[in-house]
C-alpha cells in the first residue's frame, strides 16, 4: 500500500473510516478493519465505513498512511498511545 494519507475518526476506542473508497482501499491493500455489517467480506463487496482497532490506527497512522481525526483535532501518535 502506498502513502495515501487517508482518513479516520477517532471514536472512543476506535477509528472509523468514513469515506467508501479509503475503506476499500485499506481492506484490499492490507486487510485492515472491519467492514460495518460484513462479517466474512470480500474485497468486492467492500462498500461500506470500515472500522478499526486503535492498534491498526496506530500503526497506519505511524506509517503515514492514516490520518486520524477527533472532531476536528488531529490526533497524534502520543495521544493515540494514552487511549489505548
Amino acid at each position: 500500500m502506498k502513502d495515501v494519507n487517508l482518513k479516520g475518526e477517532l471514536i472512543e476506542n476506535r477509528i472509523v473510516v468514513w469515506d467508501l473508497e479509503e475503506s476499500k482501499s485499506l481492506f484490499v491493500n492490507g486487510y485492515y478493519g472491519k467492514p460495518i455489517g460484513i462479517t466474512k467480506p470480500k474485497p468486492d463487496e467492500i462498500n461500506v465505513p470500515l472500522i478499526l482497532d486503535l492498534i491498526e490506527g496506530y500503526y497506519l497512522l505511524e506509517k503515514s498512511k492514516l490520518k486520524i481525526y477527533q472532531g476536528k483535532k488531529k490526533v497524534i501518535p502520543n495521544e493515540m498511545l494514552e487511549i489505548w
